[in-house]
């Protein structure tokens, strides 16, 4: 039975577009894979791919910088978030002589590091803003209305985050509350500190937004990369953020807390003067009557119930310009009550003090909620992770003696062990007995015109075909996989399909008899790249009808495990029938009975 020869992985002819895939290096290869290969956009190659040998120094120092760069994005959008609670901290309460003062040197601080924060936005200001007011009839022409929307709606939006309210109102307004009426005009202004934090801190949610997108979508390939932390540290410093704010507002609501207690004092009693609260400049005041009427330490709540914000008070970190201690308290207070949703907080009847407990309780429970969200999504991630990963060390060296096989350079073994783990996420029960079968279609075409395309040039009545025709039957060709001592086709039996052997040895022998005499019992080993049954193709462009296979006069049986591409008689008889003025019939029966 005639056996061809290996072929020769080359083009084999001008008409012929295949890729001598034993020249592409680890780079271009990924790129056949990709459907991009000679079209180079700049970074087709990841730089974090995972190697069967694995270079574990180099991807933790990617890994480090990469999350060093992610840390910088993130200190720049988070900025605003950390800066802006200082001034809540620059009101201090003189308990001896009841006044209030401010802290110099914080709100000399505060005021430097705000105006860092507000570069940001008067950038984007500047960039985006003053080309259009310059030119706003030419952008007008220029730009659709919903750009021309979103334009001006970042104008806006980067406009009120730069305006000074924390500066007005902290360091101008609160010095001169005096009265009932002055108090609620603070009260006012306390809101306009809270609304500001939605335009300074909308860029940092845009940034979260899109980045737990990002990580959804590539959570299983920041688990493959040990980069899982990534996602958690943002989850947390959100956690750090929302303390943050939540213990200045604490604070700052508690100095108010308590100029509010003073004015209603002064205001029901005789021998109080509130005309100024400033310490510098600070009149007689009958500081017996404030301490029985506004007690604090320890509290009366029949005379005046300060609700949540005893603690602030009673502790004296109001009169203090120690400022880390005043931070490590309120944070601290933040941080207990987010985690706890408030549930430990015993309100007063005040009612903004209430609407404030209900906020912090609120958005602990958003907060959690989010953190869980984003907690299983990578849980799973890292599940499905490691069981493939604990496949790796049996699926690299099959990978490896695949490529030694088809004789591929040794230096691809990653880019297929990156395709193959790939495919192995979608559906992680494959058992990945044949590599070649996990592959992506793109690659596999090219690979099977690598491996066979000269192979079937050589068969008979193939020499002349036209391309079309090849590429047809090798789309058909299906890899099959045989454990070591299968009969793969018996000796006597139909030949049912054309085999082209890729991986391993094959024995065939005959022991039967032909013509009434015994035949010999020689073996032949029929090694990688030959094909069995190529008698197939004459009968396919012979027989009219499916019938009358050729019969097999050997055995063949593997001798190592052993991988195959065979077509089915039914399906190249379909081809040949499809294209059948493309084949000679009698060119082909005539070699048939020749090599016969």
């Amino acid at each position: 039975m005639r056996k061809s020869d290996k072929p020769v992985p080359q083009t084999e002819s001008s008409d012929d577009s295949s890729i001598d895939l034993a020249s592409l290096s680890g780079e271009n290869f990924l790129e056949l894979a990709k459907g991009k290969y000679g079209k180079r956009d700049g970074g087709n190659r990841s730089t974090w791919s995972i190697q069967c040998d694995g270079n574990s120094i180099q991807r933790a120092i990617q890994s480090i910088l990469f999350g060093i760069g992610c840390l910088f994005v993130i200190m720049i959008y988070f900025g605003p978030m950390l800066v802006d609670p200082l001034f809540l901290y620059v009101p201090i309460i003189n308990e001896n002589i009841k006044c209030l003062a401010l802290d110099e040197k914080l709100k000399k601080i505060a005021i430097v590091l705000r105006a860092f924060t507000d570069l940001v936005y008067l950038l984007q200001i500047i960039y985006f803003v003053l080309p259009t007011w310059c030119k706003l009839n030419i952008m007008e022409d220029l730009l659709t209305a919903d750009e021309f929307f979103v334009l001006r709606k970042s104008l806006i939006q980067n406009i009120l985050a730069v305006l000074p309210i924390p500066h007005i109102v902290i360091l101008i307004f609160l010095p001169t509350t005096r009265n009932s009426r002055s108090l609620n005009r603070m009260k006012f202004l306390n809101s306009l500190i809270l609304l500001q934090y939605v335009p300074r801190a909308y860029p940092m949610y845009k940034v979260c937004k899109d980045f737990n997108k990002e990580t959804r979508e590539r959570s299983k390939e920041l688990a493959r990369r040990k980069q899982i932390w990534i996602p958690g540290v943002l989850n947390f410093i959100m956690y750090i953020l929302a303390s943050h704010v939540l213990g200045a507002f604490w604070y700052f609501f508690s100095a108010q807390r308590e100029i509010d207690c003073w004015i209603s004092a002064c205001r029901s009693e005789n021998g109080c003067n509130l005309s100024t609260l400033q310490c510098d400049n600070t009149p007689f005041r009958n500081v017996t009557l404030l301490n029985d009427l506004c007690p604090t330490n320890p509290q009366n709540p029949m005379a005046y119930d300060f609700g949540i914000f005893i603690d602030t008070l009673q502790s004296g970190i109001v009169g203090t310009t120690d400022f880390p201690h005043k931070l490590l308290m309120c944070f601290s207070w933040g941080l207990r009550n987010l985690s706890s949703f408030a549930s430990n907080l015993n309100s007063s009847t005040y009612a903004w003090e209430s609407v404030f407990v209900i906020f912090i309780s609120i958005s602990g429970l958003l907060l959690f909620m989010y953190l869980l969200g984003h907690v299983q999504i990578f849980m799973q991630a890292i599940s499905k992770t490691s069981k493939i990963s604990q496949r790796k060390s049996v699926i690299c060296p099959q990978i490896k003696f695949m490529v030694s096989e088809y004789r591929l350079r040794s230096e691809i073994q990653d880019e297929i062990w990156d395709l193959v783990r790939e495919a192995l996420e979608v559906d992680e029960d494959n058992p990945a007995a044949n590599i070649f079968s996990l592959l992506p279609l793109e690659l596999k075409k090219h690979m099977k015109r690598y491996l066979f395309l000269a192979t079937l040039r050589k068969l008979p009545g193939l020499e002349n075909i036209d391309r079309q025709v090849l590429e047809k039957i090798m789309k058909h060709l299906e890899p099959v996989s045989y454990a070591d001592g299968t009969y793969i086709i018996r000796e006597g039996e139909p030949l049912d399909r054309m085999l082209f052997i890729t991986q391993g040895i094959a024995l065939a022998y005959k022991t039967g008899t032909t013509g009434g005499e015994s035949g010999s019992s020689s073996t032949t080993h029929i090694p990688q790249a030959k094909v069995y049954g190529e008698e197939l193709m004459a009968w396919a462009a012979t027989s009219t009808q499916f019938s009358g296979l050729p019969i097999s006069d050997q055995t063949v049986k593997s001798h190592e495990k052993v991988e195959v591409f065979a077509i089915r008689a039914a399906r190249l008889k379909s081809i040949v029938s499809k294209f059948s003025t493309h084949f000679n019939t009698q060119d082909i029966t005539t070699v048939e009975i020749t090599s016969n």
